[in-house]
């Protein structure tokens, strides 16, 4: 059985391997040269640049992602960097009890929370409330989420009897889905706590996410593979083609043909045909439903998604990367400098804040004595560079010319120790993110959670209409990512296989 598979990502990837131990003959579609996705990296001179991944959950035992990757990975391939810190950060205006302006969001719990008992004692309670949500999702973090198998009925209820432990977790995730880490502050009486607390993150923050990624850093099942995103992504597409896979890169698809509610080729953009038995599509969505399926298999709930809000696409960046020659092994590796003054982007977006990811800590990325360094700017206006690029590439090279000069001139009087030793620059737009991965708006991730992580999407992976179509990637669940790309690549190719060969091997 032939499985023509959309986009050479992770999911792509993830689901080819996946097809391939169960019997499948499989191809995949990447339009870029290279796979990866999102998850890539590129040179610039004696420099790499990390594209995507800070920490990848599943790098340690204790949750179930890393059952999944080892299904399709050899992890004992990466060696993985675990931080003492998630970010350090200026609180401005305040300072603590201690006469300091600065706020250290520590990744160990315990020692995250010792330091905020003796930074506000007054908010103990609060404080203690915290911590112990996260420590309650670190007892079922090893379960999360569930891991099924194909085995008898009896194994299978031996199995995930404990699973009934979970049901709890929806009150849990039902009472805390609708607070903000903005709302969570206003329960605090330390006024430096409770400023620090609105700027855990870059935005707005749902408190479960939060207490999620608190708990895997704690638990230490969210490492950094050194050598960045591009050598995680080499070695899965190693992985795939090991299984016997073909990765066609740099062709791209067109459409997909259907006749009698089935798809029976991949028409490709050079006007050839592949012919399949199956197609799985993990490229963008909208893309797609309404170009690749001419919209014409949708639910009346889905047809509203053609024209969505900005505000329902997870943001974009504009990725400021610097090669600097220095090592500056000193600094802390992720760090937000307050600003005098806003920095205003050409697509109008104001930053208050520089949010710096320092490499320090990876010696792949950089030759001896020198470190690679991004300065990250969230926006939600990809369409602004989108259409920049495609109608006036000059003007759009001045403006990210401009955005550069701006940024290295606030950056140099916060780290003035870079003033002479910045060799190379090169700023990313949601136009690049769109050109390699035609996500919509060049999203990083997908849909947002907008105002409830809980809320589910009119997106499913089966095809209305469709009998041997699926989606699978960051795109079926809001917030995405490479979990969710991973997960919905098993339960697809679950699905096939289970329906095809009537087991599912991994």
């Amino acid at each position: 059985m032939k499985v023509g598979i959309i986009g050479g990502g992770v999911a792509g990837l993830s689901i080819g391997i996946y097809l391939q131990k169960n019997g499948f003959d499989t191809e995949v579609f990447e339009r870029h040269s290279v796979a990866g996705g999102l998850c890539t990296g590129w040179r610039r001179g004696d420099y790499t640049f990390n594209g995507c991944m800070h920490w990848l959950l599943g790098s340690g035992e204790g949750v179930s992602f890393h059952t999944f990757w080892k299904e399709i990975l050899d992890l004992s391939q990466f060696h993985f960097v675990y931080h003492e810190e998630r970010v350090r950060f200026d609180v401005p205006g305040l300072l603590d009890r201690h006469g300091r302006s600065v706020f250290f969001f520590y990744n160990d719990i315990n020692r995250f929370e010792e330091y905020l008992l003796d930074l506000a004692p007054e908010d103990g309670k609060m404080i203690r409330l915290w911590m112990n949500q996260v420590r309650y999702v670190g007892k079922h973090l090893h379960c999360l989420p569930p891991t099924f198998y194909d085995e008898g009925f009896f194994a299978s209820v031996r199995r995930n009897a404990p699973l009934v432990k979970l049901l709890p977790m929806l009150f849990f995730m039902h009472k805390w889905s609708k607070v903000t880490n903005y709302q969570f502050s206003e329960r605090f009486k330390n006024p430096f706590l409770r400023k620090a607390i609105t700027l855990l993150y870059e935005k707005e923050m749902r408190m479960p996410i939060l207490f999620f990624v608190q708990c895997y850093a704690d638990k230490r099942v969210a490492g950094y593979p050194i050598g960045s995103s591009l050598l995680f992504s080499q070695r899965l597409e190693a992985s795939y083609l090991q299984h016997g896979g073909k990765l066609s890169s740099g062709i791209g698809v067109d459409s997909i043909e259907t006749k009698d509610g089935s798809a029976v080729a991949l028409r490709l953009e050079d006007g050839t045909r592949s012919c399949c038995d199956y197609v799985v599509s993990t490229a963008d969505w909208r893309w797609s439903v309404f170009h690749a399926l001419g919209g014409r298999y949708l639910t009346k709930a889905q047809s509203l998604l053609e024209n969505p809000p900005k505000e329902s696409i997870f943001y974009s960046f504009c990725i400021l990367y610097l090669g600097v020659d220095l090592e500056m092994k000193d600094f802390p590796h992720f760090v937000r400098y307050a600003l005098d003054r806003p920095i205003l982007s050409p697509d109008g977006t104001s930053y208050e804040r520089l949010e710096v990811h320092l490499y320090n800590y990876d010696p792949t990325l950089a030759p001896a004595g020198k470190v690679t360094m991004a300065v990250d700017f969230q926006t939600r206006e990809g369409e602004f560079w989108i259409c920049l690029r495609k109608n006036d590439y000059s003007q759009y090279l001045q403006k990210k010319r401009e955005f550069t000069q701006a940024v290295l001139a606030e950056l140099e009087k916060k780290m003035a120790v870079l003033s002479g030793h910045i060799e190379v620059t090169d700023l990313t737009t949601p136009a690049s993110y769109y050109r390699y991965t035609g996500n919509t708006l060049g999203s990083s991730q997908g849909w947002t959670p907008q105002d409830n992580v809980l809320r589910r999407l009119p997106v499913t992976r089966n095809v209305p209409g469709l009998d041997n179509v699926f989606f699978a990637g960051h795109w079926l669940e809001a917030g995405g990512g490479l979990p969710i790309a991973l997960k919905t690549a098993r339960d697809v190719a679950w699905v096939i296989s289970k329906k095809e060969n009537g087991k599912f091997v991994v």
